[in-house]
């Protein structure tokens, strides 16, 4: 996959960046606990560069007609949306599409937070969830959940119909976990594939000045905090807050040698909360202090010239 596709995007935000798009229902956006659900408008358009998108999206047609062309993974497909139609596009899937015709869509977001919630209901945590590239087809139980969704969003006075709206939600996620993901069940001897071990070093050498959560590294492979920390120590023989720490004194160690920037400048562009906290970090590391190895690689340069 290639590094542009691994970048999550939300569907929403490509909708808005385009000339016609029109919104006609705001909703709300999707967490972990919730679905999301926006309404809008558009016309012909291409999304030609590859995206990965950052949740489930499912994308009733309402009105109007759209042929399609969409390239999913290695697979590349053809087909018609009208009204009733729902196309639902996977998360973390490269996609392509090119649309011609002019439709009016609802576009209901299932957040993955949510489902590995779902997950672990059922089977607790010794599992993670894959999303499963589904050739388009019909899915009328989805439709039907979508159009009852909506009911319930565009009559607030009925009785209950906040409760309704999050109770159709949760089975439209319920139906997207079991339709459009799999399963993939571990032990806890498990090790990080070598996709993944690479996915986490390009995230985190491209974000070394920055705080890194170690939450956040556990979704970028699918994992609860907990499973990743002991799939982490399992692979690397450390835990992840030593591991960056590594990671960046590694990195203001090339710094420190092969640039001039102030020690000062180099602690804030690793990470580091400020130069005292960077140069007793480095020592108990490397067993010298940022100054001292700097004038030594000078006094070895001096030697050599």
């Amino acid at each position: 996959m290639a590094r542009e596709e691994r970048s999550l995007v939300s569907i929403d935000a490509l909708a808005r960046s385009t000339a016609n798009y029109r919104p006609w229902l705001e909703g709300s956006a999707a967490t972990a606990k919730q679905i999301g659900v926006h309404g809008f408008r558009f016309d012909a358009h291409d999304q030609l560069a590859g995206v990965a998108l950052d949740a489930f999206h499912a994308i009733l047609c309402l009105r109007g007609q759209a042929s399609i062309r969409r390239a999913m993974g290695d697979a590349v497909e053809v087909l018609e949306l009208g009204p009733g139609d729902v196309l639902v596009n996977p998360m973390a899937v490269p996609l392509r599409w090119s649309w011609s015709g002019a439709v009016e869509v609802l576009n209901v977001t299932v957040h993955p937070g949510y489902l590995d919630e779902l997950l672990r209901e059922s089977v607790g945590g010794a599992a993670r969830l894959r999303p499963r590239v589904v050739p388009y087809s019909p899915d009328p139980t989805l439709a039907d959940l979508g159009l009852e969704l909506l009911h319930e969003l565009s009559t607030p006075q009925l009785l209950g119909a906040h409760r309704g709206a999050r109770a159709t939600g949760e089975r439209i996620a319920l139906h997207v976990l079991r339709r459009y993901t799999d399963v993939e069940y571990y032990n806890h001897d498990r090790t990080f594939t070598p996709d993944e071990r690479r996915l986490l070093l390009e995230y985190v050498e491209a974000r070394l000045d920055e705080p890194i959560r170690v939450e956040r590294l556990a979704s970028l492979v699918r994992l609860g905090e907990h499973h990743f920390t002991r799939t982490f120590r399992a692979t690397f023989g450390q835990s992840p807050q030593s591991w960056l720490r590594e990671r960046r004194l590694e990195r203001a160690r090339e710094l420190l040698v092969t640039t001039s920037q102030s020690i000062s400048s180099i602690a804030m562009a690793t990470g580091f909360s400020d130069q005292s906290h960077f140069t007793r970090c480095f020592g108990a590391a490397f067993g010298v202090t940022p100054a001292a190895l700097r004038r030594g690689q000078r006094a070895a340069h001096r030697g050599v010239d």
